[in-house]
């Protein structure tokens, strides 16, 4: 059983349901707890103590709570916490995740990731995460896929082939396969395909399948394409970190709009394996 709990942040929005939905659908198959967070940021000129806060955020725990009666019953035997809480949206699930097993966020459809900056809360957060980030795109299914395989951007640095380890890692103990996507050859990977450091991979894992697949095509694009049957993109995003609202990565900000199945941000500070199938 995973111990680590799976926070969903959560703020009334039909994307944060489906991103409810999917994460209690994963922690059926994982055994892991879910925590689910609605966070109320505190108005200018006034503080977390202020009477009279805390009730938007109450009514949207209440409105999940009776969604989740009515539509939910198949998952009535995973352990749920919801807390309500007086803070900025980024900064409690950014506190969450530092005894999290992971984060799950929905995003708004597509715009929300647009531009260098990300101002939205799935993007701040996975940015700045503890833990690895999923983010569960538009058209993302809303339940967990048990069987599917992991899809890793790859693009032969240090970043990525650490996100291929731990998806290899993951694979194994789920016995799916891996597909490794080298985007962009000869422009943001190497001219040749990565065949050396697949194999490398496939030694530490002999019972792990894994496919390398190579191409000059954009790495979003790319991911994309491969997300359709994939339970997991998994995407190493290295760029300015640590604080709320710096930047994701390029492919990152477009995946988490285009892909078909949920995506895992890793970034410096969340390189560490995420809940998987319990035995």
């Amino acid at each position: 059983m995973n111990a680590q709990p799976i926070v969903v942040g959560i703020d009334g929005s039909p994307g944060a349901s489906r991103a409810l939905d999917w994460a209690l659908s994963w922690a059926g198959s994982t055994g892991a707890p879910v925590r689910v967070i609605a966070a109320e940021a505190v108005p200018p000129g006034r503080t977390a103590s202020s009477p009279g806060l805390g009730g938007t955020a109450r009514a949207v725990i209440e409105g999940e709570t009776s969604r989740l009666q009515e539509a939910r019953a198949d998952e009535a035997d995973v352990r749920i916490e919801t807390e309500a809480l007086v803070a900025h949206p980024v900064s409690a699930l950014i506190a969450e995740s530092q005894q999290a097993g992971a984060v799950v966020v929905g995003t708004r459809g597509s715009g929300a990731y647009q531009g260098n900056v990300i101002g939205s809360i799935a993007g701040a957060v996975a940015a700045s995460a503890h833990c690895p980030t999923v983010v569960i795109p538009p058209g993302a299914p809303d339940h967990h896929d048990d069987e599917g395989p992991i899809v890793v951007g790859f693009d032969g640095s240090e970043a990525s082939l650490g996100a291929a380890r731990l998806a290899v890692s993951a694979a194994a103990a789920e016995g799916r396969e891996v597909v490794l996507v080298q985007a962009e050859i000869g422009e943001t990977s190497p001219d040749e395909p990565l065949d050396h450091i697949a194999e490398t991979l496939r030694s530490e894992h002999p019972d792990v399948t894994i496919e390398l697949r190579a191409t000059a095509e954009d790495a979003a694009e790319a991911l994309t394409a491969a997300s359709g049957d994939a339970a997991f993109v998994v995407v190493s995003s290295h760029g300015h970190r640590g604080v709320p609202g710096f930047l994701l990565g390029s492919t990152a900000r477009a995946l988490v709009q285009t892909a078909q199945s949920p995506v895992i941000v890793l970034t410096g500070r969340s390189e560490r394996r995420w809940p998987v199938r319990a035995d």
